[in-house]
């Protein structure tokens, strides 16, 4: 006798549009689905499974098997139960568990005549009742498919149900070879006909996204099963599961056989996951390396795809993952950033710098949730309309998958109905003509790096660790570079290698800790940073002094930048005060204490005589009631409100800024005194204190507000501390205190400091670490945040840089203006890079008080790093463009180089320079980031 089986819901899967069920609803639907394949079911069934109304079945068939999920329907009389025993028919209502579905449907069936009928197959294994509910899947979804093209059904259906009967029969008769050989058959049937759909492969792509709290469940089933998989984490999460949970890291790491080809990706671009957008460039390509060598140390295995699960994408990013060595990019947004408009899976992503890479753009669904495998006919069915590489990708983030999929892994073992799965990697490496997104610009890119600081993480230092680990950067850099300065002149003893071998300890030391950099002070690691550093200038002195004469004490003041600087100073230790003459710029000389600006060569130094000298007379008066200033500007404080009034260039005294401390949501500001509080021929200083006042003049908080103004430098600096009554709580965008600065004409233009890169912009809040520049005609005004990364616009004329949003700890803050720079990213980096200074007891060297030991001949050419290159005597050079214009430069040692050759993110040489005239001849295009190398025999 042959029956019926039936799902009775009036839901079907959708095909023009998902459907959204609760995960209860949608898991108890497939559960029951999946059920009525159980082999027991299958057998003396006339057809397959099919999905009725309840309305349509008040009189239930004789012999037929109905699942009848919870949820609305549309008619079924109160003894339906009863007919349904009185027609020996079976009827289970199924639960979203699927262990408990089976159970009832199998309850069901043992009083029964098809319960008789079924025998032993009611007690077939796990593994084959999945079988059987993989190859159902695969039918549901290419019938399903047919509905959604508005297509004739052209499933050979006779052929594909003999298929099927003749797989229960086999199971019955205990044939496993033929069990399967059938169900493969059935399998190449349902694809034959979904390639009358779609003759292009459709691409299945599973990611596991492990998280630190979940770190111990299980992978994904594809891993057991052999079918692709592709790992997307950070390094430093691997290197904690191989540590915490080395079964699991065991499991993965066995799918990696040298010189073969894998069915497992690590998509890895970061070695700890962290706002890296915000951070400076050279901690983002230690990010992107250390990621690398990471993953080859523990899996020996050279990734190839940079991802992460926490965005940090910006407009450089192709050319930067391209130096750092990886091949492809998964570029969608796992955490809800902002980022360009894509439409299709595949996409090709150029920077500004002319090089491009391809991407992964397409979000992977959710496989922990039952909807996904509900609506997975309708996302199939979008992928294969709109795609030209038709691709559906899912997600594992720790929770256990739905039901559903371990479904569609069983039919994914039988063959590629549906699709066929790939790893990221395949994916990218088979196709190479994905959709052209156009170069980005930075307002297409934002991640909430606050909020999820504030809100999520509850950092005591959400604002102020990006300042700090800004600071460390540079001072981590300018030793680095002095290393490099005394390779390039001596030779590496053992003792040096060491010392070397050191600074990159408290590298990765530094970025590992990244901005969460907490409260603490004096901070351990800068501690031992100004010891490696003073070390390290103490042994470059030494060197450029070998010849000086003795007796003469001084100091050297070195620079670790590749630009000219006017470093301000304020050292103890001198006798008396110190002559106007070069490299000095400005001297003062009160109280036993020394204030001097002194002008030092790009990578070079500046020697200074500790002896007295002439005493300097003022040229100007750098201070006086409300009013700091020099040669280049004026600035002045309300003295009601001490806030700053009026930043004025020296030439055409036009007000550029104004500056007033602010409680967001609504404050006023009101000054209990202004004065000056020091006024030499060096250094001219204004402090204002006040308090930060409510509608009612409650206080909220007290500041003070400081203005320095150095003779011979043309910057600003401005100091803010704070002492706060009323801690700003909820959401930080909203309620904070913030330094706000206003511009007197809206016509004004903004732009921001990305990457070196200097760009306009219109975002609500565009954060810049850098700088902010107010730019109208031909005035260019800017505000140095020193590493304070978050600003947010109000109206057309004003800004806010946050300093204290929710849970901030920190109450001092440090901020520079400046008008009409020219190359902004020099000061941005010179401001916040420290000057070393070495007390010596020997004269200037034999070529004079100043010097340079190494030279770039083009401002425009940014060198953001200069480090020794592993053991011999070379050093590394890294460049970022920052005009946007290509061209041509010359980089100089004080020594001639023997060897130099451009190299690629890890150090390997891919270009041979030949030096001309001592010169390395650098060429580059427009924004692009490269890097030399320079060795001496």
């Amino acid at each position: 006798m042959t029956r019926d089986a039936f799902l009775l819901s009036p839901y079907r899967p959708p095909t023009s549009y998902p459907v959204t069920l609760t995960p209860d609803e949608a898991a108890a639907w497939l559960a029951g689905y999946f059920a009525l394949w159980h082999p027991a079911v299958l057998k003396g069934l006339a057809k397959p499974p099919q999905i009725g109304s309840t309305y349509d079945h008040d009189q239930p068939t004789e012999g037929a098997v109905y699942a009848v999920p919870d949820g609305p329907h549309l008619y079924q009389p109160d003894d339906w139960m009863d007919r349904v025993k009185a027609a020996s028919a079976v009827a289970f209502k199924p639960t979203a568990d699927r262990k408990e579905t089976h159970a009832r449907m199998l309850a069901g069936f043992w009083d029964t005549p098809a319960g008789t009928a079924a025998g032993k197959l009611l007690d077939v294994s796990p593994d084959d009742a999945r079988s059987f509910a993989g190859v159902g899947y695969g039918y549901l979804l290419v019938e399903t498919l047919f509905d959604a093209a508005d297509h004739e059904h052209l499933l050979d259906a006779a052929g594909f149900w003999a298929d099927v009967s003749q797989a229960v029969a086999s199971l019955e008769a205990g044939d496993s070879a033929a069990v399967r050989s059938n169900l493969v058959a059935a399998v190449e049937k349902l694809r034959s006909a979904r390639e009358v759909l779609n003759t292009t492969k459709i691409h299945l792509l599973d990611f596991a996204i492990p998280e630190k709290p979940d770190l111990e469940a299980g992978w994904p089933g594809s891993l057991k099963a052999g079918l692709p998989l592709t790992v997307l984490a950070s390094a430093e999460l691997l290197e904690r599961m191989a540590a915490d949970f080395p079964e699991r890291f065991a499991e993965l790491k066995a799918k990696f056989v040298p010189d073969l080809p894998g069915s497992v990706d690590v998509a890895c671009g970061a070695y700890r996951e962290r706002e890296d957008a915000l951070f400076p460039a050279e901690s983002q390509w230690w990010n992107l390396g250390k990621a690398r060598s990471a993953v080859r140390a523990l899996l020996g295995y050279e990734p190839a795809v940079y991802g992460r699960r926490r965005s940090a994408l910006h407009p450089d990013l192709p050319g930067w993952v391209k130096h750092a060595g990886f091949g492809g990019a998964f570029v969608a947004a796992l955490d809800g950033a902002m980022n360009p408009t894509r439409n299709a899976a595949l996409v090709n992503w150029p920077g500004p710098d002319g090089k491009s890479i391809d991407g992964f753009a397409r979000e992977p669904h959710p496989a922990s949730d039952a909807a996904t495998f509900f609506n997975l006919a309708y996302h199939v069915h979008k992928a294969m309309t709109g795609d030209s590489q038709p691709t559906v990708a899912f997600a594992h983030k720790g929770t256990a998958p739905a039901i559903g999929y371990d479904e569609f892994l069983a039919l994914g073992e039988l063959g590629d109905a549906v699709g066929e799965f790939t790893t990221v990697g395949r994916y990218l490496a088979d196709h190479h003509y994905g959709d052209y997104l156009g170069t980005a610009g930075a307002d297409d890119f934002f991640t909430d790096y606050l909020d999820d600081r504030v809100t999520n993480l509850h950092r005591p230092d959400a604002v102020s660790g990006f300042a700090r680990h800004l600071r460390l950067r540079r001072r981590l850099d300018g030793a680095l570079a002095v290393a490099a300065l005394h390779r390039m002149l001596t030779p590496a003893g053992p003792d040096e290698l060491a010392a070397t071998k050191a600074l990159d300890d408290l590298e990765d030391a530094i970025e590992t800790r990244g901005a969460d950099t907490g409260t603490a002070s004096p901070d351990e690691l800068e501690a031992k940073l100004v010891a490696a550093e003073t070390d390290w200038a103490k042994r470059l002195a030494d060197r450029i002094q070998a010849r000086s004469e003795p007796g003469k004490p001084g100091i050297l003041v070195l620079n670790p930048c590749a630009f000219t600087r006017r470093v301000a100073l304020e050292l103890d230790g001198f006798a008396g005060p110190v002559a106007l003459a070069d490299p000095v710029k400005a001297s003062e000389f009160v109280d036993g204490k020394a204030r001097l600006v002194v002008e030092v060569p790009a990578l070079g130094f500046a020697w200074v005589p500790r002896t007295p000298g002439a005493v300097p007379k003022a040229r100007i008066k750098t201070a006086e009631n409300t009013t700091v200033r020099n040669e280049f500007f004026e600035a002045e404080l309300d003295p009601a409100t001490g806030s700053l009034r009026a930043f004025r260039d020296a030439r055409t005294r036009i007000n550029r800024f104004g500056m007033q401390v602010v409680y967001n949501p609504g404050s006023k500001a009101r000054a209990r005194s202004v004065k000056v509080t020091h006024a030499g021929p060096a250094l001219g200083e204004v402090t204002a204190e006040g308090d930060v006042l409510d509608e009612h003049d409650v206080v909220l908080a007290t500041f003070k507000h400081r203005l320095r103004a150095w003779v011979g430098r043309p910057a600003l600096e401005v100091s803010l501390e704070f002492d706060v009554k009323h801690a700003p709580t909820g959401y930080p965008w909203h309620s904070y205190y913030a330094a706000r600065f206003a511009w007197r004409d809206e016509r004004a233009a903004l732009f921001r400091g990305v990457n070196g890169a200097n760009t306009q912009t219109s975002y609500t809040r565009p954060v810049s670490p850098d700088y902010l520049e107010v730019r109208l005609a031909a005035e260019r005004t800017f505000v140095f945040t020193g590493g304070l990364p978050f600003v947010q616009r109000h109206a057309t004329r004003m800004a806010d840089v946050v300093l204290i949003p929710e849970g901030e700890q920190a109450r001092k803050f440090d901020l520079l203006i400046a008008a009409d720079r020219e190359f902004p990213m020099q000061t941005a980096a010179g401001w916040v890079a420290p000057s070393p200074v070495v007390v010596t007891e020997k004269g200037p060297p034999p070529v004079g008080a100043s010097g340079w030991l190494a030279h770039v001949d083009l401002p425009s050419l940014l060198m953001t790093s200069l480090r020794p290159h592993g053991e011999g005597r070379a050093v590394s050079a890294r460049f970022i463009e920052c005009a946007g214009f290509g061209g041509t430069a010359d980089l100089r040692f004080a020594k001639d180089p023997t060897h130099a050759a451009g190299i690629d993110g890890e150090g390997t040489e891919h270009l041979p320079i030949t030096p001309a005239d001592g010169a390395i001849p650098l060429e580059f295009s427009a924004n692009e980031a490269f890097r030399v190398k320079a060795e001496w025999a």
